[in-house]
């Protein structure tokens, strides 16, 4: 059993699923307290809550939008002991049109008044007071809550994208005297034909009701928002990848960004305060419908994307369904968008029945757990969409939660999975094409390593090679060619005329030469002309010649091989052998120095005797040992020769590129 298989049976079975188990039921426990808790199921010190089921309802006369400071200033009779009050029950819905009439901007509303009376047992003082919580209402108008005829609460901004979202909550503190009934009127100024709906009324303690209000307003509002707010930072980074990526046509990253877009756009009409809007209510629900819209388009080319078919021209029918709609709604000339939203919701059906065919089809062609979980949540996603439309005519309980912006965070929840699993997938193949060639590269890396092997081996016995031969050659020009002029004299029997003494000590200075040459220098220079100095003091003070040496520090000459070392060598031999042989000097002074010469940065080694004055013209040519063998070594080394004759003396001038052309 591998390793994976051997994490796998631990999870399945023992402890691990023990612990597993323990944790699923302590989760499930902590969702139930706080389910009993937000529906005002607990009991304390502080006191039981109060629900508030039944109320009475009136019809008022009244032609104002704007709700009154407070009942005494009422322009009907609220507040008259004849007024027609009837009984209903909560939670109240009235009857709405898919699309209504007249214009709300000149039409005067319809105004109902609801009454009901809060028991004092939900008023008893405690340390953080009374609450009234109303979980919901709902109408295109204002509404305003008075309690004890006071006007404690009323919506702001506009009368279409209202607070109706957001649960109200009223400290009831100064408001409620201890043992005596609270009394709350609710106004409702509607629209013509829209009709309105208001839920049950909670009162009671703060500590009892305010787990309950505060779910409601998460699940309500605040979820949507922190939910949409996160994708569309999710959406931002997609669009900062596909700007980095957009070469390679990588459409995935935009598609996401779009619909995370879309999806915020379209979540806006749940998340208006009471503070009101900055658009116009035309136009804030026309945005609203282009974000549905538009998230259905994207998310639409993402299943194409997902399931790697193209479908040009379903995608055209669905971009001109979509753009005309959204052309025809456009509220310059559209009808008035508060009197049939329910209509333009409706319009949203044939793209999303679309969507979801791509989908199921897509599920039972790959068959795979993403794609199948996609089609479901899809298939879910009509009777939610269904029951929002019906939420939204009041055909149910006000008291229900809009469903629809979790269907759109699911959808992308899914995508978001669906999507890591395809690079999951894709960093396996990715993963296993990398081992493969690893594997490929070892191979290559170890047939290169051979023949980088073989090549070095090669290159060893070329280089033994030359080397042999360059030795040859030098022991061939210099030293043999001393031997042999050794030889000829004592053939000859020309001992006197010619020092033999002499002849073979510079056959000796040849081979020291040669061997000095091939030690490691690392191209420095001085440490190249001490070894000279080593070699040749001898022979110069045997020739009763006194050598200063005035070197300083130079920079490395990274041409300085064995090869040049030698030429170096014998150039310097030569110039010292000519000065013992022909000046007649006493001193000979040897200094270093950097040197420019036609712009080219170098190095000299310059070499003055106090002998006779050095004639080019008269200048002994010895076999090897002469001017023209100087200047070819000079040449090699792309150096320059200068014998100077001066008062007294003689300077020889060696001058050397720091850098060689062509190397």
């Amino acid at each position: 059993m591998s390793a994976d298989e051997r994490r796998l049976s631990r999870g399945l079975t023992g402890q691990p699923l023990q612990r597993r188990a323990l944790l699923v039921s302590a989760g499930l426990a902590a969702l139930a307290m706080l389910l009993a808790g937000a529906f005002g199921l607990r009991g304390d010190a502080a006191g039981v809550p109060v629900q508030l089921r039944q109320a009475q309802l009136w019809a008022s006369p009244s032609q104002r939008w704007e709700p009154p400071v407070a009942l005494e200033a009422a322009d009907d009779a609220v507040l008259g002991a004849a007024t027609p009050w009837r009984e209903v029950d909560l939670p109240y819905a009235g009857d709405r049109a898919v699309s209504g009439s007249g214009d709300l901007a000149l039409a005067p509303p319809e105004v109902r008044w609801f009454r009901a009376v809060v028991p004092p047992g939900a008023l008893a003082p405690t340390p953080q007071g009374a609450r009234l919580y109303i979980p919901r209402w709902q109408t295109v108008g204002t509404v305003a809550v008075y309690v004890d005829g006071k006007l404690a609460w009323q919506t702001r901004g506009s009368r279409v994208w209202n607070s109706f979202n957001l649960p109200v909550w009223l400290d009831l503190g100064g408001l409620a005297q201890p043992g005596r009934p609270l009394q709350v009127h609710v106004r409702m100024a509607s629209q013509q034909g829209v009709g309105g709906a208001l839920s049950s009324l909670w009162a009671g303690p703060a500590e009892s009701l305010r787990l309950s209000w505060r779910l409601r307003s998460l699940l309500q509002a605040d979820l949507v928002v922190y939910t949409a707010g996160s994708y569309l930072v999710l959406g931002l980074f997609a669009l900062a990848l596909w700007t980095l990526q957009r070469r390679r046509g990588d459409v995935v990253f935009l598609l996401f960004f779009l619909m995370s877009l879309c999806q915020l756009l379209g979540s806006l009409q749940f998340m208006v305060d009471g503070e009101g809007l900055a658009l116009s209510d035309g136009w804030f629900s026309w945005l609203t419908l282009a974000g549905l819209m538009g998230a259905t388009v994207a998310a639409f080319h993402f299943l194409c994307l997902m399931q790697r078919r193209r479908r040009p021209w379903l995608g055209r029918v669905l971009q001109g369904y979509v753009g005309t709609v959204l052309l025809v709604a456009v509220p310059l000339w559209g009808p008035a968008h508060e009197t049939i939203l329910p209509l333009l919701r409706l319009l949203m059906v044939p793209p999303e029945i679309l969507v979801l065919c791509m989908a199921v089809v897509g599920a039972w062609r790959m068959r795979d757990g993403g794609s199948t979980m996609l089609a479901v949540w899809m298939l879910l996603s009509f009777p939610i969409g269904f029951h929002d439309l019906a939420l939204q005519s009041y055909l149910i309980s006000i008291e229900s939660i809009y469903l629809t912006p979790y269907v759109y965070l699911g959808l992308f929840t899914l995508f978001l999975l669906v999507a890591y699993r395809r690079y999951n997938g894709a960093l396996a193949v990715a993963e296993n094409a990398n081992l493969h060639l690893a594997e490929r590269l070892k191979a290559q890396e170890a047939e290169l390593a051979q023949a980088h092997e073989r090549l070095l081996a090669v290159e060893r016995e070329q280089t033994l090679m030359q080397e042999r031969q360059r030795l040859m050659r030098e022991m061939h020009d210099g030293v043999g060619s001393s031997l042999m002029s050794a030889l000829r004299v004592v053939e000859f029997n020309q001992a006197g005329t010619v020092d033999l003494v002499q002849l073979l000590q510079e056959c000796i200075d040849d081979l020291k030469l040669s061997i000095d040459s091939l030690e490691p220098l690392d191209c420095d220079l001085l440490a190249l002309l001490a070894g000279l100095r080593y070699r040749l003091g001898p022979r110069l003070e045997g020739a009763g010649l006194r050598l200063h040496w005035e070197v300083s520090d130079l920079p490395a000459l990274p041409w300085l091989d064995a090869q040049a070392a030698l030429h170096v060598l014998r150039i310097l031999q030569e110039v010292l052998t000519n000065i013992i042989k022909h000046s007649g000097a006493r001193e000979i002074r040897v200094r270093t120095a950097q040197a420019l010469l036609d712009g080219r940065a170098g190095v000299q080694v310059l070499v003055g005797d106090d002998g006779r004055p050095f004639d080019r013209a008269q200048a002994p040519t010895e076999g090897r040992k002469g001017l023209a063998n100087m200047r070819t070594r000079a040449l090699a080394l792309q150096a320059r020769l200068d014998w100077e004759p001066l008062a007294g003396g003689n300077r020889f001038t060696l001058w050397m590129p720091l850098e060689r052309a062509g190397a």
